[in-house]
């Protein structure tokens, strides 16, 4: 196997990975698969470690965690503008609660297959979303951008709430369908819907009662939620689905659209839309932004395809 490292996060599905990243070490250990491993202490130091990976010559560099410390580590292939640091290759092990990258990619997800995958080295090269964002409410002040990456979905409104809540923990005692969905009904009781500008491709926009905005390339996007969309593999462009003037009435045909993946009709609720670009400014209250599962930042940001392709190892055939 080539030059490789391992960043793994033990404090993944609330500590609970810890027995799969033993029946990694295990499994390594067996096959006699000379490795690095590198423990990250959070979200950011995993970033920071794949970074480093990066610059420093490793072939693979190998996220072993949940869908959020995969997104950092994938986050450590690019530099601020998109462009990769080096013809490193992306590795996955899930070993987290909800393997949204994993099935998106066909990346087996459990530990003997998910090692096999990365044995046989097969890599497919897949486009990833960029998001620029603020760090701080802008009407805090001081803000500050940022820039980040993603494999599957970014969400701009309820959705950050939602990951918010649903990352605190019941998904421990709940699972993380019924956990999930739960915090689901919980974020709509307290959520406010904001007014939102929105700018496809420099086609302005403004929306009333928008709940969330979620832009992405996949299919499955968090805990069993389903887009059924048009783009295929090498598109530049990104789905782009807005929910707005929910009310209770409504909430069974849109849960069931999403989470049965049924196509998507433009209706009162729900619209879905493409584009190359995608510019959003919260015109009323702040809105916040969230990617691959995790709250990030706020608005106004703006979404678009990175520029570089990422190679991922996805198994025995590409």
């Amino acid at each position: 196997m080539p030059n490789c490292l391992f960043i793994a996060n033990p404090h993944a599905r609330n500590g609970r990975a810890r027995k799969k990243l033993a029946q990694l070490r295990a499994e390594l250990e067996r096959r006699g698969v000379k490795h690095d491993l590198a423990l990250c202490e959070g979200l950011d130091h995993a970033r920071a470690l794949s970074e480093q990976a990066n610059r420093s010559g490793y072939e693979v560099v190998v996220g072993v965690g949940g869908d959020g410390t995969i997104n950092r580590v994938l986050n450590g292939f690019f530099d601020a503008s998109g462009r990769r640091l080096s013809s490193a290759r992306l590795g996955v092990i899930h070993i987290g609660t909800s393997p949204d990258f994993s099935r998106n990619y066909g990346v087996p997800t459990g530990v003997p297959e998910a090692v096999d995958a990365l044995l046989a080295g097969v890599a497919r090269q897949i486009r990833v979303g960029q998001v620029v964002y603020e760090t701080r409410p802008s009407q805090a002040g001081g803000t500050a951008p940022g820039t980040a990456f993603f494999g599957c979905c970014a969400n701009v409104g309820l959705g950050a709430s939602l990951a918010r809540l649903a990352n605190g923990g019941i998904r421990k005692y709940a699972g993380d369908f019924l956990g999930t969905f739960a915090c689901l009904l919980r974020v709509l009781l307290q959520f406010r819907p904001r007014t939102m500008n929105l700018e496809l491709d420099g086609r302005p926009q403004r929306l009333e009662k928008v709940y969330n905005i979620a832009v992405g390339k996949t299919r499955y996007i968090a805990s069993g939620l389903q887009v059924r969309h048009e783009l295929r593999e090498g598109d530049d462009r990104l789905y782009v689905i807005c929910l707005r003037d929910l009310s209770w009435s409504r909430l069974g045909q849109v849960l069931w659209t999403l989470y049965r993946g049924k196509p998507i009709t433009d209706g009162r609720c729900l619209s879905l839309a493409y584009a190359r670009s995608i510019g959003l400014v919260a015109a009323s209250a702040p809105a916040e932004v969230e990617f691959d599962g995790d709250p990030a930042g706020w608005c106004p940001c703006r979404i678009a395809t990175a520029p570089d392709v990422l190679d991922l190892i996805v198994g025995g055939t590409s």
